[in-house]
């Protein structure tokens, strides 16, 4: 198992001011919207509170990197939108509260993909996020500054928002650990909505023990530590339909399910019904963001009055207005086709859980993405993120293996038990597997 990064560190300051300075000599990624300019005096906060014995949490000092989708009071909450530059949220969002809560410090705001609609990240205010590890390559969306920033090395964790694939894609391309949680509405307190059946948010980070540490934190629960179990006899179902056609990619991915079985794991084909229409379905956020982002809109001062007066604007990227004046057509929900996409989830939800019912699989494989990335590009990442997304249960992708040109290839492992506990457990084996340290 990967060794766990998220530990308070010695020196607050010191530590803030070196992942300051990994910024700045990063400029080039685009992955950092904006400082929090009281970073290093909270830093010195937490050094003084450390040394007169006060009581300190699990992040005591941990420089942590927050989408800009994300509420952090006092700081900018743009969505990578010229239209909302100088929009301010008075309160955090429940996550943030939470790590701040447990000691972190938010250092940055990372760029994203404008409104989160894209799984390649540009903005009008950022511009394209740089892949560190390829710089002529896209990091992925629409969480794609989160994982550029942790990449680097300006923070070792940072939140994401996943809708259709946004945390996973990202950390699939930058070789991180991801986890898309079940959604839970509550936890989108504060957060800017994209689709309100699918909007979720989770840690980017370099390893499972800090993906549950920070999952623990952010959803109220006490911090704990993942027993990685052995893979001897798990039954992974493997869904070939979904492993893509990239030779590269494929010739490392095959590579890794032979490692997972040379461990124990067991390794079968499954068919799943409604591939198809996975395949083919469209995005309820179509019809869901005016409707959620009109309400959000409201509730921030200084912002436009609503998504018409956005677009009519002409303050955010070009590219996007014609999906913004198709979204603009639904100003409501229980639509025909809205109902249709809701139908769609209880099917696969039932389709995968008998599946695993019926071929006794602990858990689903496949490759996070279809295609890796060549340019900065949008690539379509294929349908494998949607069947978490749609179904609605729990997914982690972490890198399984590297191409002959030393790209990330990320595995992603789906669950359809009640909580993210037996996941997390299995990606922490399949993680020692990869790589045992």
């Amino acid at each position: 198992m990967r060794n766990k990064r998220l530990i308070p560190p010695a020196d607050c300051p010191e530590e803030i001011t070196r992942r300051l300075a990994i910024i700045e000599s990063r400029a080039d990624l685009n992955a950092i919207l904006g400082i929090n300019p009281h970073a290093l005096a909270q830093a010195q906060q937490c050094q003084t509170r450390r040394r007169r014995g006060e009581p300190t949490g699990p992040l005591h000092g941990v420089p942590l990197i927050v989408k800009d989708n994300i509420a952090c009071a006092g700081l900018p909450l743009t969505l990578g939108c010229s239209a909302l530059h100088a929009l301010r949220p008075t309160a955090d969002a429940q996550v943030v509260r939470r790590l701040r809560d447990a000691g972190a410090i938010i250092l940055a705001r990372a760029n994203m993909s404008e409104f989160a609609f894209d799984v390649r990240s540009r903005s009008s205010l950022g511009g394209d996020v740089r892949n560190p590890l390829f710089p002529s390559v896209t990091a992925g969306g629409s969480s794609g500054g989160s994982a550029a920033a942790v990449a680097a090395g300006m923070a070792d964790g940072a939140l994401g928002t996943d809708t259709g694939g946004s945390i996973r894609i990202p950390c699939s391309y930058t070789g991180l650990v991801g986890l898309r949680p079940r959604v839970r509405r509550e936890q989108m307190q504060g957060i800017a909505p994209l689709s309100l059946s699918k909007d979720t948010v989770g840690p980017m980070v370099h390893c499972v023990q800090d993906a549950a540490l920070l999952h623990g934190i952010i959803h109220g629960h006490a911090p704990s530590t993942v027993e990685s179990v052995s893979l001897k006899g798990v039954r992974f179902g493997t869904i070939r339909a979904l492993e893509g056609d990239d030779p590269h990619q494929l010739e490392a991915w095959h590579a890794a399910i032979a490692r997972l079985r040379l461990h124990g794991a067991v390794v079968v084909e499954v068919d799943i019904p409604l591939l198809r229409d996975v395949e083919m379905a469209t995005c309820l956020s179509l019809y869901e963001f005016r409707v959620a982002f009109d309400g959000w809109l409201q509730n921030h001062p200084g912002a436009p009055r609503d998504l018409q007066t956005l677009v009519a604007s002409g303050q955010c990227l070009p590219e996007f207005l014609p999906l913004l004046t198709r979204m603009l057509s639904s100003s409501t929900l229980k639509t025909p086709e809205w109902l249709a996409g809701r139908r769609l989830r209880r099917a696969l939800r039932t389709a995968l859980a008998q599946a695993a019912e019926q071929g006794r699989i602990d858990a689903f494989l496949y490759p996070t993405v279809c295609r890796l990335p060549d340019s900065l590009q949008k690539m379509p990442p294929g349908h494998a993120p949607e069947l978490a997304a749609i179904s609605g249960f729990a997914a982690i992708t972490l890198p399984c293996a590297r191409t002959r040109n030393n790209f990330p290839v990320g595995l992603e492992i789906l669950s359809t038990a009640e909580d993210e506990s037996p996941l997390l457990a299995l990606a922490a084996a399949c993680e020692t597997a990869f790589s045992p340290r």
